[in-house]
């Protein structure tokens, strides 16, 4: 039988089919781009050949998890309900698995020239901050950091959007819409303050969007899809990003369906995309920080279970993490980070961040749930928590296990010099994953200069500041 002869599929099988299919494109897209950067392999010498490395990794990172994002689509339906879902899953599996294996060969196979060439070139790192504050407008040092704080630019907007028909357009999607293809330079989009209730798409071909609110608290944009009422998690989100080189600030994502429906999704993000003063509302799996290079400035997120979630190589800096009430029976995991190869350059940090109760989270409540910073989505789950705050709603363990995934030898949890009530790590969890107070020059692997090295082309022109070091 062929994977497409199933004629009885009810909508909740036919949405996780139809993201199968999305994932095969994104994932033809990716591969046929990291052939392009091989074409480019005789002419990289020096310090390029590593960003060639880092640049074939990201993208055979990303192939792999859209696989393993097609396969979890399945698993979240209940299989006494979908008759169809077992075997759906068993020929994607099948259709897959030659797939992964081979993605999983290149990123050996790069790993290991990277570190033949280990030594003999360029450190990457040095040149990005030093690339990086050759172009600042604005730059200054603290004893503790390396600091670059790049002006926002004067940006005009190329459309408006305004509820009140005082812009160009009334609705986000119109402005969208409005956007050229493949752009090579920024189109921004200026969102006047109002609440947006639409879901927002920046498709594939739409890259270099640019979206400005007016503040956090005035451009808000809101959706409601959610498991329960029949989207899968993929799906359901209210702001979907896959163009490349996309940037927000200034503005809210909310998915307002509520604990009680499960998977609801306020933003999406399956690009290189950067994010500055950016709310993210919801209850579970909040923010789908799905793949790619992602880096998240001075934002705030909300949610419940696994609600900063995905494998994109992700940095969150001087961010306010808020846990939220969940259900009865119910745990707070802020992070599930989704690693499922060794070599995949991907994972979550987590830098200059404080981690709070939200107000329905209140200290009577904390008394019945457990809040966890996170974890393992996959086997080799892979975030760094460091240089942050973390409040008195972290469980005394710090981190939770996934039945699902139980090799925690092999996962990469770190927590690095944090300070709070919820800091104290002498009751942590044994696993040989964790580790706790590592040396600098581990700290250092997780910052921007570092984990996201490959994304200088893109990352210094936001405009938004960072932090280069640790």
């Amino acid at each position: 039988m062929g994977l497409f002869e199933f004629q009885d599929l009810i909508p909740q099988e036919k949405r996780a089919l139809k993201d199968c299919v999305e994932m095969l494109d994104q994932t033809l897209y990716e591969l046929r781009l990291a052939i392009k950067y091989l074409r480019c392999f005789p002419a990289a010498i020096d310090h390029r050949l590593h960003l060639l490395y880092a640049n074939l990794k990201t993208l055979l990172s990303a192939a792999m998890t859209n696989q393993n994002t097609c396969i979890d689509g399945f698993s979240d339906l209940d299989e006494s309900s979908f008759k169809n879902q077992k075997g759906l899953k068993i020929q994607l599996q099948e259709l897959f698995t030659p797939i992964t294996y081979t993605i999983s060969n290149c990123l050996s196979f790069i790993t290991y020239m990277e570190t033949m060439e280990e030594g003999t070139t360029i450190n990457d790192h040095q040149m990005f901050v030093k690339k990086i504050k050759r172009n600042s407008l604005s730059e200054w040092t603290t004893p503790n950091d390396s600091i670059v704080m790049v002006k926002t630019p004067d940006v005009r907007p190329n459309v408006t959007v305004a509820r009140d028909g005082s812009g160009d357009y009334r609705r986000i999607v119109d402005a969208i819409r409005r956007a050229p293809k493949r752009s090579k330079t920024k189109f921004v989009i200026k969102i006047k303050a109002g609440v947006y209730n639409e879901i927002v798409e920046i498709s594939r071909e739409k890259t270099n969007i640019m979206l400005i609110g007016d503040g956090m608290t005035k451009t808000i944009i809101r959706g409601h899809k959610n498991f329960v009422d029949g989207f899968s998690t993929f799906d359901s989100a209210t702001l979907a990003v896959s163009g490349d080189k996309f940037l927000a600030r200034d503005l809210t994502i909310i998915n307002t369906a509520g604990p009680h429906k499960y998977q609801a999704v306020a933003a999406r993000v399956t690009s290189n995309a950067a994010f500055y003063r950016c709310k993210f509302i919801g209850y579970q799996d909040t923010l789908f920080a799905h793949s790619l290079r992602q880096f998240y400035r001075e934002c705030t997120i909300q949610g419940t279970i696994d609600f900063i979630f995905g494998n994109a190589a992700a940095i969150f800096q001087n961010c306010l993490i808020l846990a939220r009430k969940p259900l009865l029976g119910q745990s707070n995991m802020i992070t599930a980070q989704g690693r499922r190869d060794p070599n995949q350059n991907t994972g979550f940090s987590l830098q200059n961040c404080t981690i709070l109760a939200a107000k329905d989270l209140n200290p009577k409540i904390r008394q019945q749930i457990s809040t966890f910073l996170g974890r393992p989505w996959g086997n080799y789950s892979r975030t760094m928590v460091m240089k942050s705050y973390l409040g008195d709603l972290i469980h005394p363990q710090g981190w939770y296990k996934w039945d699902d995934y139980s090799t925690l030898d092999k996962v990469e949890y770190i927590e690095h010099l944090n300070h709070g009530p919820g800091s104290d790590t002498r009751n942590r969890v044994n696993w040989k994953g964790y580790s706790k107070n590592c040396s600098e020059d581990i700290a250092n692997k997780f910052t921007v200069g570092k984990f996201l090295r490959e994304a200088d082309d893109w990352l210094e022109s936001t405009g938004f500041p960072l932090f280069t070091g640790s």
